[in-house]
């Protein structure tokens, strides 16, 4: 009966996920219409179609579980519990590698997210990028032995304990601190361009996007530290949790997509025209990491210092006692 929950609750995240999934899809593709193809928008293409895909093969292999588990097995006494009690069945074990591979996908999006916010700095990637490793080692790693695991072995037996806890535990501190360090740098950068901006100017921007970033995150930190809750603490909850928890990766990154995009194209008609536009004239808008600032007037002095040098001249005149015409107006007496 877990399980049916389990499967119900997938599928109505799911379905949330499919439609923003859409709506982000459709953002990516105006932007690119009105701007111009970049890289960017084909990664974000790219990675939340893979995620969409991940979700798809999660939930179908679940759809095939249940119908194994209550339909075919189902005709015997106890047959279902003894189904999902088989965790080295290889469905089972597809959809653990599934669920593997769609946070990996996350996880090394949020490292480059925050590789391309921190100015391409190489350094900034080696904490995230060991710790993302070491995360795929425990994912994979643990689906090895849930594979090899005999009958009877639930998902909470010793052997699989080390590798199922680190794997939760390093996928949790990977998205803080990614999250961390680029709310840091936008902050920052926010402080840095603070002092040009016209008085009474909103640092709204770049806010928005902390503020979004922060917001995700604190949805998949909080689903993701239930789920390891549950796990230790021995719960079947934990079946629950980890279903849904597939296609709330992508309600959470397609969430990041359609907030900013809807935002910096509401940002376009504002400094563009319409009512915003009384705000601040457009020429007085410069763009610094694709957001536009109204800057301050600038105030410049320019100061000129002439010199004439006529000493001669005038010692001259003194010698012969008269004045002598200025020869520059074309006015001296011709001999």
């Amino acid at each position: 009966m877990l399980q049916l929950i389990a499967l119900f609750l997938e599928s109505m995240v799911f379905g949330a996920f499919t439609v923003l999934y859409a709506i982000a899809i459709w953002i990516l593709l105006y932007r690119e219409r009105l701007r111009g193809k970049s890289r960017l928008n084909r990664m974000l293409f790219g990675t939340t179609t893979v995620m969409w895909i991940l979700s798809v093969a999660h939930l179908g292999i679940d759809v095939a579980r249940a119908i194994q588990g209550f339909v075919i097995w189902g005709g015997t006494p106890g047959g279902t519990e003894a189904f999902y009690a088989k965790i080295s069945d290889p469905t089972e074990v597809a959809k653990n590698v599934v669920y593997i591979t769609m946070t990996l996908v996350a996880d090394s999006f949020v490292t480059y997210r925050l590789y391309v916010v921190w100015s391409r700095v190489w350094w900034i990637l080696i904490v995230p990028s060991v710790m993302l490793i070491a995360t795929a080692v425990a994912g994979y790693g643990a689906c090895v032995e849930i594979g090899l695991a005999t009958d009877g072995t639930a998902v909470f037996a010793d052997a699989l304990q080390p590798w199922i806890r680190a794997f939760f535990s390093l996928s949790l501190t990977t998205n803080l601190l990614a999250t961390l360090l680029i709310a840091a740098r936008i902050m920052w950068s926010n402080r840095r361009v603070k002092k040009f901006r016209t008085t009474g100017a909103a640092a709204g921007s770049n806010w928005e996007v902390v503020e979004t970033l922060i917001q995700s995150a604190a949805i998949y930190s909080a689903a993701l530290a239930s789920l390891l809750g549950t796990y230790l603490a021995g719960s079947n909850a934990q079946y629950i949790c980890v279903d849904i928890l597939q296609p709330l990766i992508g309600v959470v990154f397609t969430l990041i997509i359609i907030r900013v995009g809807l935002g910096y194209t509401m940002n376009e008609s504002v400094s563009g025209g319409g009512a915003g536009a009384n705000l601040t004239d457009r020429s007085q808008l410069q763009t610094i990491g694709g957001h536009a600032y109204p800057l301050q007037p600038v105030a410049i002095n320019v100061s000129v210092s002439r010199t004439n040098d006529r000493a001669s001249f005038d010692a001259y005149d003194r010698k012969d006692g008269r004045v002598v015409d200025d020869v520059e107006s074309g006015n001296a007496p011709s001999e």
